[in-house]
């Protein structure tokens, strides 16, 4: 009989959730899947404390997605929690509500689980006997992890991701190009102290997670057209520095908050590149939930 896990990512920005099937070959595939853009960490850097209405919309989105596991008679909710919670100071009492009030396991990780977590989840699908850089650019974090032929040599979170980016350099909708030269500024400066860039020199880099596959998709939209290269990406900063969120909501399907802060996924991607200087760039979901349904699968044979 086929074995049904949920699983939650509770991103700085996006509450991520999919219900997953594995039948007895272990054989996986995504039955249901839902993103809810709550922006936990937003204003965290400034205020240190989740918002107290973006605390109760991540919980009502938390038993809704309860409800729905359980209409699909899933074994275990399962989930974790990254930057936004790990950096707030009432992030321990928005998981004693969960605990208390919903049916999840939800654990805070750190950025080094969370580094390790997006690899196990891509491993398998990274080129043999090429070099590459995987960067998950979330709402309040970057992961860089360098990988030699499918193994995780070295791997660290910098404490920058494009919800906090925005928050700190976007003033105005559009933001404008001066707006996201100073987050490609800061971004640079934040990267400038990394001790796994100075040895990332890689043949590729792999943008994992939600902006990398919103901004592939941002240029390859018919009215930007802009390759998805190393050498053209510093190209897109003045498109979508000049597009209001809630056009580039429309064309991408995603919230309008969640738009207004890819910009600053952008600056964040373009420093990477510009500091590693990768022969191509790729996009890639992110792997954090698929790695936690092996792992509790593995943990209940």
């Amino acid at each position: 009989m086929p074995r049904r896990i949920a699983v939650v990512d509770m991103g700085s920005n996006t509450l991520k959730f999919s219900i997953t099937e594995v039948d007895g070959s272990g054989s996986e595939r995504v039955i249901h899947a839902h993103a809810e853009t709550v922006r936990l960490g937003a204003g965290v850097a400034a205020t240190g404390s989740i918002d107290p209405e973006r605390f109760d919309r991540a919980l009502d989105a938390l038993l809704d997605y309860e409800s729905i596991a359980l209409s699909f008679n899933v074994e275990a909710c399962i989930g974790v929690a990254t930057a936004a919670l790990r950096m707030a100071s009432n992030g321990a009492d928005l998981l004693d509500r969960i605990e208390r009030t919903t049916g999840w396991s939800v654990n805070v990780i750190s950025g080094e689980e969370e580094a390790q977590l997006a690899f196990d989840g891509l491993a398998r699908s990274l080129p043999e006997g090429l070099d590459c850089l995987l960067v998950d650019i979330g709402g309040g974090s970057t992961e860089l992890i360098k990988v030699v032929n499918r193994n995780l040599i070295a791997s660290e979170s910098i404490d920058i991701g494009s919800g906090t980016l925005a928050d700190r350099c976007f003033t105005a909708d559009p933001p404008g190009l001066p707006a996201v030269l100073d987050a490609l500024r800061m971004a640079k400066e934040e990267l400038s102290g990394s001790t796994v860039m100075p040895h990332a020199e890689a043949a590729r880099v792999v943008l994992s997670g939600g902006n990398g596959q919103f901004l592939k998709a941002f240029m390859d939209w018919s009215a930007v057209a802009i390759p998805f290269t190393p050498q053209r990406f510093r190209d897109v900063l003045p498109v979508i520095a000049s597009i209001e969120s809630e056009n580039l909501a429309r064309h991408l399907d995603i919230a309008q908050e969640r738009a207004r802060m890819l910009p600053a996924g952008a600056a964040i991607a373009l420093a990477v590149i510009e500091r590693t200087r990768p022969l191509t760039i790729e996009a890639a979901p992110s792997g954090i939930r698929g790695s936690l349904v092996a792992r509790w699968l593995a943990n209940h044979p």
